[in-house]
C-alpha cells in the first residue's frame, strides 16, 4: 500500500531497516488522492475545545458553535487535584451558590445548554500523590467530592481530568518510589485501590455525568488509573460512559495512522479489562482524537503546526475515529481559532482555511476507511493492518525503558514476536520484575563526555568536537562547563536508556559522547539497533555508520544498520545532541534475527579484561 525511506520504531527481535537518510515519518505526512465530504454512515462528533474559562464561555459560546464548536473543557475553575475548588474565589468561605466562581461557571453552563454545547469541569494531576498515606488521601477524597458536588450543580455535563503533568510518576522506577516495605504489585495495587476510590466518589456525587479523561498512558501506572475507572464505570453501568481522550494524534495527521492508533487504543483496553468491563467499554466508552492545529512545544508563536492538507486530513480522521466527541488544543491560538485578533497571524497560508476545515467538520470518504471508522467506533477488536498497512506492537522507551505502544508496518515483525512482545509488556504492567538489560542485551556501560554546546540542533550535529578528531582517554576537553574528562557511566536499575542528564547539567541545547570498545573474536556480520534523542551519530572504528539529524525519542532498536564487527579491539563512538527534555540514547548489537552475539564483548578501555 505505501513504502517508506523512515526506520520505524521496531521493539523486538525483529527486523530492522537501513537508513542512509531520514524523512518526514508516514503518520505526519497527508495520505494523497482522497475525497473530503459528509456521510450519513458517520454521524459527526461533538468537537470540545481544550480549553476556555467560564468568562469567555459567556462571552464566547456562540461565535466558537459558528465555528464549529460545541463543547468546551472549563478551565481555571479547579487547577488540580490539591485544588480547593471554592477558594477560587479568593473567598474561601463561601461554599455553594454564594461562591463566585460557582456563580460565573452555573451562567457558563447555562449559556453552552441555551446552544446545545457541553461543557467538562477539567482538572489536573499536577503534583506527585502518595499513594500509601492515609492521612493525605482523606483530604484527597474531599477536594474530589468538591469538584463533583462543584460540577453537578453548577450545570456541567460532565468532569475531565488530566493525570499527564505528575507522569514521571507512573513509571517504576520513579526516585520516590523506595520499595520498602512494598513491591511493585503492592504500588500496582495501591494506586489501583486509591483510583477506584476516587471515581467512586465523583460517581456517588454526580451519577450521570459524562467522564473524559487524558492522555494516554500505555503500560505505566497512569494506565492502572485509566482501568480502575473503567472497572467502576461499569460496575455501575454508568450512564455518561468514560471517554479518553488521545494526545499522540496532536501531530500525527495521516489517516491509517489516526484510525490506527484509536484502533491501538481499543486492543490495549480490551487486553486490561476484566469481562464485564469489556462489555461497557464497548456499550459505553469511546475514543476521542485530539489535534493541535497552531504552535510548537508551547512556544509564543501564531502560525500553523502542520501544512494546511496534513491539518484536513488529522482534523477528518478525528471526526471519524471519534464517536462521541473529538477535541482541539488550543494553546496560544484562542483569538485566532475565534476568528479574531487575525493580524497577529505569521504562517505562510491562509488561516481562514485552516478555520474553515474546522468550520465544514469534513470526512474522508474513501469506503475502506469509512468501514475501519465505523466498526473503530464500535469498539470492535478487529484486525485492521491490511486496510491501514500498519499494526500495533509494544515499545521500550525512554529514559526508564518503560513499555508503550506504537504502529509499525505490516510484516515487519513476525506474528510470534508480536505476541512475545505484548506478553513482556504485560508482565511489565502488572509490576512483575522484567530484566530488560539480560533480555535485549542493549550496551549500558559507557565512558560519556561532554556536555559541548549545541545552540541549534543541526550546527551542533554538524559541529566537529574534539572527542570525533581521535580517542584519548587521558584527554581533557573544554565543555560548557569548564573542563572535562571521560567518566564512567552505568545504566541504572532496568533501564537499557543511556541517561546523559543523569550525568550532565545543563541537558538542554547541548551535546556529549559515549564511546566503549567492542572485542571480536573474529570478523562477523552484524546489525547496530540504535535510537537516540535528539539527533545523533555512530562511528564503529573511523566509520561514520549511523547518522540522524533530527528530533526524536529513544526506542530500543528504533533504526537499524547492517555493519561489519572488525576482529580484535574497535571503538565504537556515540554522538547525542538535545534540544530539551529527554536526552540520551539506547544501542545493542545483534544478528540479523535481532540476537544478541555471543562472540562480542564491550569493554571501557583497549586493554580491559
Amino acid at each position: 500500500m505505501w513504502e517508506s525511506r523512515v526506520c520505524l520504531f521496531v521493539v523486538l527481535l525483529g527486523m530492522g531497516c537501513a537508513c542512509a537518510d531520514v524523512a518526514v515519518e508516514p503518520s505526519k505526512t497527508a495520505e494523497p488522492g482522497l475525497s473530503y465530504g459528509t456521510t450519513a454512515e458517520l454521524p459527526l462528533p461533538k468537537t470540545i475545545l481544550f480549553s476556555a474559562s467560564p468568562e469567555q464561555i459567556i462571552a464566547d459560546a456562540q461565535v466558537w458553535a459558528q465555528h464549529g464548536v460545541q463543547a468546551f473543557f472549563l478551565d481555571q475553575v479547579a487547577r488540580e487535584w490539591c485544588t480547593d475548588i471554592w477558594a477560587t474565589d479568593k473567598k474561601p468561605w463561601t461554599i455553594g451558590e454564594s461562591d463566585e466562581t460557582f456563580q460565573q461557571a452555573k451562567r457558563a453552563n447555562e449559556s453552552c445548554r441555551s446552544i446545545g454545547s457541553e461543557t467538562f469541569l477539567k482538572i489536573a494531576f499536577d503534583h506527585f500523590f502518595e499513594w500509601f498515606n492515609d492521612a493525605a488521601w482523606g483530604r484527597i477524597n474531599n477536594n474530589f467530592r468538591q469538584f463533583a458536588i462543584f460540577a453537578r450543580d453548577s450545570g456541567c455535563n460532565g468532569i475531565a481530568l488530566d493525570i499527564e503533568y505528575c507522569g514521571e510518576q507512573y513509571q517504576f522506577d520513579w526516585p520516590g518510589y523506595t520499595y520498602a516495605g512494598y513491591t511493585r504489585e503492592d504500588l500496582v495495587r495501591k494506586v489501583r485501590e486509591r483510583m477506584t476510590g476516587v471515581i467512586r466518589i465523583l460517581y456517588d456525587e454526580f451519577p450521570d455525568m459524562v467522564f473524559l479523561t487524558f492522555p494516554e498512558q500505555e503500560f505505566s501506572l497512569g494506565m492502572v488509573i485509566h482501568l480502575a475507572w473503567v472497572e467502576e464505570a461499569a460496575a455501575r453501568q454508568a450512564p455518561g460512559g468514560i471517554h479518553y481522550c488521545t494526545e499522540h494524534t496532536y501531530r500525527n495527521p495521516n489517516i491509517r495512522y489516526m484510525l490506527g492508533h484509536a484502533w491501538a487504543c481499543n486492543s490495549l483496553f480490551q487486553r486490561l479489562l476484566s469481562p464485564r468491563a469489556k462489555t461497557y467499554w464497548k456499550s459505553h466508552c469511546s475514543i476521542a482524537p485530539g489535534i493541535w492545529p497552531f504552535g510548537f512545544n508551547y512556544q509564543s508563536v501564531q502560525e500553523p503546526g502542520m501544512p494546511l492538507e496534513e491539518f484536513r486530513q488529522g482534523y477528518a480522521g478525528s471526526l471519524m475515529a471519534g464517536k462521541r466527541y473529538n477535541w482541539i488544543y488550543s494553546h496560544n491560538c484562542y483569538e485566532q481559532l475565534a476568528g479574531r485578533k487575525l493580524e497577529l497571524y505569521t504562517g505562510p497560508a491562509d488561516l481562514q482555511a485552516y478555520l474553515d476545515v474546522i468550520a465544514k467538520r469534513e470526512v474522508i470518504l474513501s469506503p475502506p476507511y469509512v468501514t475501519v471508522a465505523k466498526e473503530l467506533r464500535q469498539m470492535f477488536l478487529l484486525d485492521y493492518s491490511k486496510e491501514l498497512g500498519v499494526t500495533p506492537v509494544p515499545r521500550f522507551v525512554e529514559p526508564g525503558s518503560m513499555p508503550d505502544f506504537g504502529l509499525i508496518p505490516v510484516n515487519s515483525l513476525e506474528p510470534t514476536k508480536v505476541a512475545e512482545g505484548w506478553n513482556l509488556a504485560l508482565q511489565y504492567f502488572h509490576g512483575k520484575p522484567v530484566n530488560l538489560q539480560k533480555l535485549f542485551g542493549a550496551q549500558t556501560r559507557w565512558l560519556v563526555a561532554g556536555p559541548f554546546p549545541c545552540t541549534e540542533l543541526s550546527i551542533g550535529h554538524t559541529m566537529v568536537y574534539p572527542p570525533e578528531q581521535g580517542i584519548d582517554l587521558s584527554a581533557e576537553y573544554d565543555t560548557v562547563n569548564g573542563k572535562g574528562r571521560w567518566q564512567e557511566y552505568a545504566a541504572p536499575g532496568n533501564s537499557m536508556f543511556v541517561d546523559f542528564k543523569r550525568v550532565f547539567t545543563p541537558a538542554e541545547k547541548v551535546c556529549a559522547y559515549a564511546l566503549c570498545y567492542v572485542a571480536a573474536d573474529e570478523e562477523c556480520p552484524a546489525q547496530l539497533r540504535v535510537g537516540t534523542n535528539d539527533a545523533g551519530k555512530v562511528w564503529l572504528g573511523n566509520t561514520l555508520v549511523y547518522d540522524y539529524p533530527v528530533e526524536g525519542s529513544a526506542y530500543l532498536d528504533r533504526d537499524t544498520v547492517s555493519v561489519t564487527i572488525p576482529k580484535g579491539v574497535t571503538p565504537l563512538l556515540v554522538k547525542v545532541c538535545n534540544t530539551e527534555v529527554n536526552w540520551g540514547f539506547v544501542l545493542r548489537i545483534t544478528d540479523k534475527n535481532g540476537k544478541t552475539l555471543p562472540n562480542l564483548r564491550f569493554l571501557l578501555s583497549p586493554t580491559e579484561q
